[in-house]
């Protein structure tokens, strides 16, 4: 059971961590342009956050999420 509620939290701050990249991304882009080294790089992080947050998922089909 504390596993279950460890990987629960993981999860929580992962998606929390995704949400906060995600601002930081279009807060870059309307400063920077979208092509500037700082956007890429900070979408390029937010690609494997959420990389990382659907292996954990295990899901076997494909599907569209939103993470709000």
């Amino acid at each position: 059971m504390l596993t279950k509620i460890s990987e629960l939290n993981q999860r929580i701050y992962l998606s929390e961590y995704i949400l906060n990249k995600r601002k930081e991304l279009v807060d870059l882009g309307m400063n920077y342009g979208l092509l500037n080294k700082k956007t890429i790089q900070c979408s390029q992080d937010l690609d494997k956050l959420i990389n990382l947050y659907m292996q954990d998922s295990k899901i076997t089909e494909y599907k569209f999420y939103y993470i709000l």
